[in-house]
């Protein structure tokens, strides 16, 4: 009898594991070097909220802000406490908001509120008594949508300063990012409708390709004061092609801007975020390679 109930639970554990990844990377990470402070306000919207997690053993006053993906009608913050966690694993305080998805909002209030949520983000550390060095140097991660965000926060000021967000960029590392984005592609097709399409940049040069939409992508926005930005892409990535990251590591060595781009051979869309949780460490090595990046700033 007691085999027939192991082998049960073994049976179920493997079916979560495949149909629900997120749930379980988020049930084996572990929590004893952290502590997650869960829905703290920046606005008035019931997704204008934020989780932020303080390690126990703090090695550096740079904030991470980790941007979930889900083609900016999906996802939600609790999907992705794996990844709070895991860089609080390396000494990080790690800040992971939720923002409005499609169809309550278009861009560019999805970019808008991520910077709404970095603005608040010294109120509640302050509240937390939890006190770092001013202003903040904020680290931003993103998977997919997220990583576009976090491009676009990079690459356009404007979305920060609108924000009064007073923090300084240190770096932007994005996570299979959609960076030169095609806004007839079917997971894009009205998120963006408000968006003039084929608007050539100032900063246009011919890579073989055409650009769409001067303001919905940061390959068009990225100047010669971008701030450092590491893309790391899925080499058998379907959903995000990796010639996004490619081609704007092209535009960011045209602009003489300090970046670092890497591929890893068979890996595709989710595995490649999943790769920071403990459970996902074996399909890739983006937390170690995050994690020497990280120790390099």
């Amino acid at each position: 009898m007691g085999l027939i109930v192991i082998l049960s639970m073994c049976v179920v554990f493997i079916g979560v594991a495949i149909f629900k990844p997120l749930w379980i990377m988020n049930y084996l990470a572990p929590r004893f070097h952290s502590s997650r402070f869960k829905d703290l306000p920046y606005d008035q919207d019931h997704r204008h909220t934020l989780d932020i997690y303080l390690p126990k053993h703090k090695k550096s006053d740079d904030i991470i802000v980790f941007i979930h993906g889900g083609a900016w009608d999906t996802g939600n913050k609790n999907e992705y406490q794996f990844a709070g966690l895991a860089f609080n694993e390396l000494g990080y305080t790690t800040v992971v908001p939720n923002y409005r998805l499609y169809p309550q909002v278009q861009f560019p209030h999805f970019i808008e509120d991520v910077a709404n949520a970095i603005a608040s983000i010294p109120k509640h550390l302050n509240h937390l008594n939890a006190h770092q060095k001013t202003p903040l140097n904020i680290i931003l991660i993103g998977h997919s949508a997220g990583a576009h965000t976090a491009a676009m926060l990079a690459t356009q000021p404007s979305y920060l300063e609108n924000a009064n967000a007073h923090v300084q960029l240190k770096a932007c590392i994005g996570l299979a990012g959609p960076y030169d984005l095609p806004l007839d592609d079917p997971l894009v097709v009205g998120k963006f409708d408000d968006v003039t399409l084929h608007d050539i940049s100032e900063n246009y040069i011919d890579l073989g390709h055409k650009h769409n939409a001067h303001e919905a992508n940061p390959i068009n926005l990225a100047t010669v004061h971008t701030t450092k930005m590491y893309l790391i892409h899925g080499e058998a990535d379907e959903t995000v092609g990796p010639y996004h990251s490619e081609r704007f590591a092209n535009m960011l060595t045209h602009l003489n801007v300090a970046h670092d781009y890497i591929t890893y051979p068979g890996v595709n869309h989710r595995h490649l975020v999943g790769g920071l949780s403990i459970f996902g460490r074996k399909l890739n090595p983006v937390f170690k390679d995050i994690k020497a990046y990280l120790a390099r700033l």
